[in-house]
Formats: structure tokens, C-alpha cells, sequence
């Protein structure tokens, strides 16, 4: 895990690492990661990853395909379509 004495370095997402006059990560082409990267995430970026994903598999955030479907269905179909794609790897 990251920390304030041994930091991860990330890539810049403004200049992807190419630096050259980008003001966010000061020229340099990454930045530090001193925690868990998951705590920048919100709930809302993980409900649009959980979309994009479910949309990867043809499952379109549209009236009539996964917005108009109930939120728990929803996380149990990407809970075992990953499961299902966990258990193929295995095999």
C-alpha cells in the first residue's frame, strides 16, 4: 500500500506522462500516490464503471436496458458475470 514515506507513482492524466509544459503535474509526467487509490473514487464512479461494464457486455444505461432495471439486480448480474468470468480463468 502506498504511503507518505514510500509513495507510488502514478502517470499524469492530463499530460500522459509526456510532461512537457503540463501545469498539473509540473512537468514532471507523474504524480505521487501516498494513499489508497480508491479512496478518490465516489459512488458515482463506481456506478459508471459498474455501467460501462455492464454496457462491454451489451447491456446498454438506456430506458429498457440497464437503468430501467432494479439497482440490486443490477449489482448481482455484474457480481456473477464476473464470477462466471473468474471461473473460466480458473478452468
Amino acid at each position: 500500500m502506498p504511503s507518505l514515506e514510500l509513495p507510488a507513482a502514478g502517470t499524469c492524466v492530463v499530460c500522459g506522462g509526456n510532461a512537457a509544459g503540463c501545469d498539473e503535474c509540473g512537468g514532471a509526467g507523474t504524480f505521487d500516490i501516498t494513499d489508497c487509490p480508491q479512496r478518490w473514487i465516489d459512488d458515482w464512479v463506481w456506478q459508471m464503471i459498474e455501467l460501462a461494464e455492464l454496457y462491454e457486455k451489451g447491456l446498454p444505461p438506456v430506458a429498457g436496458g440497464v437503468l430501467d432495471q432494479a439497482a440490486y439486480f443490477v449489482r448481482f448480474a455484474k457480481r456473477a458475470m464476473d464470477e462466471s468470468a473468474q471461473y473460466k480463468v480458473e478452468l
